[in-house]
């Protein structure tokens, strides 16, 4: 029976079959999955199981059903296939379908001598992205290279993994003219100064989180060192800024220096950087050597034989590999993946106190979920 993924009614018998696992994440789990009329349609399912998951589980997966319903129109998001309810076993999942992209992220070529062609290129796919992101009245909270998935051509990708995201309105009064809905969300080590501090987060703030995103994919690093609270007051509170990549050519620097701006007011927004020099049709019209000029035989295989009962062993390790990241954690203490992230901020004279509240995913198989509270206060 075909499920109405309008409607997301619950089915004991889905027309499509869950593959291998691919992926886990603070928010749920990654799988291939194959159609089962159509043995060659393969994509990905990112599933939350409703009875042992926490609350916050599923309001990011519903979070980020409602974003890719209203934005993966773009050829530079990755486009949303549906959503479903379906029963299996003695479980119930709320899953979304999403186009299958096994190429990987960008934190997976990062850091490996990218040409500068090829980085404009991405620049230019996730400025993008962000335009139509903003357009469409959301914020993406948590611009980062493993958020990033590459696509088959050369310096193509698209933006992923919504579930951080937030819906913007009209502010009153503010400096932006937005007012963020929710709390700050993302992930500290690309998040803006003013997200730090817990003032706003609008489009100027993935506008700093791009220009995070690209120092990362010239380096293979972080922005900025990590060094727990004290990377928290270097971003919020000093005058620091994240250290420009050398090999980055003039123009490259001075497109860098339009993102990360300490005034938002004063960054450029993504239609002025998408007529920047670093991003124009000339710079644009060299074909750069692709990252992946390697011959893959999992690209060769007969599709209808990796899926002929279930997806098969190796194209799915080639997944967990790959386009898996996107939902896994690292173990990287400052992640969104596996933490859920909080800053409050209290100014009293001259001491100014991070309250930093991480609600912990265990790591273990146990699935228990921790707190832990982390205070600092200094002058």
């Amino acid at each position: 029976m075909v499920i109405d993924v309008s409607t997301s009614k619950i089915s004991s018998s889905s027309w499509w079959r869950r593959g291998k696992f691919i992926g886990r994440g603070c928010f749920g789990t990654v799988n291939l999955a194959v159609n089962k009329s159509d043995g060659n349609h393969i994509f990905a399912v990112k599933s939350v199981d409703r009875a042992k998951c926490i609350p916050r589980q599923l309001e990011s997966l519903e979070n980020e059903i409602h974003i890719l319903r209203s934005v993966s129109s773009s050829p530079h998001i990755v486009r949303f296939l549906g959503d479903d309810v379906t029963r299996e076993g003695t479980s119930s999942y709320r899953n979304m379908h999403l186009e299958y992209m096994p190429r990987g992220t960008l934190a997976d070529v990062a850091g490996q001598g990218l040409e500068e062609n090829l980085i404009r290129r991405f620049t230019w796919c996730l400025v993008s992205a962000l335009k139509h992101v903003h357009t469409c009245g959301f914020v993406h909270c948590d611009v980062k290279a493993t958020n990033v998935l590459l696509g088959e051509d050369p310096g193509s990708a698209k933006l992923a993994d919504f579930g951080s995201g937030i819906e913007i309105r009209p502010g009153k009064g503010d400096r932006t003219g937005y007012e963020a809905r929710m709390l700050p969300r993302g992930s500290p080590l690309w998040m803006a100064p003013e997200v730090i501090r817990g003032e706003f987060q609008g489009p100027e703030s993935d506008v700093w989180s791009l220009g995070c995103t690209i120092v990362e994919m010239i380096t293979g690093k972080p922005p900025w060192v990590d060094d727990g609270v004290e990377a928290l007051r270097m971003i919020g509170f000093s005058d620091e800024m994240p250290k420009l990549p050398a090999r980055l050519s003039e123009i490259g620097r001075d497109f860098l220096g339009k993102c990360l701006r300490r005034d938002p007011s004063e960054r450029w927004s993504c239609d002025q950087l998408l007529q920047h020099p670093f991003l124009s049709s000339s710079a644009l019209q060299a074909s750069p050597r692709h990252v992946f000029d390697w011959v893959d035989s999992v690209f060769e295989e007969d599709e209808e034989a990796v899926v002929s009962e279930s997806v098969s062993e190796s194209h799915s390790n080639f997944a967990m590999d790959r386009i898996g990241q996107l939902a896994t954690s690292r173990g990287v203490i400052w992640e969104s993946n596996g933490w859920l992230f909080e800053v409050r901020i209290t100014k009293w004279r001259r001491h100014v106190s991070l309250f930093l509240i991480f609600h912990v995913r265990n790591l273990q198989r146990s699935g228990q979920v921790h707190r832990v509270f982390i205070i600092r206060r200094g002058k």
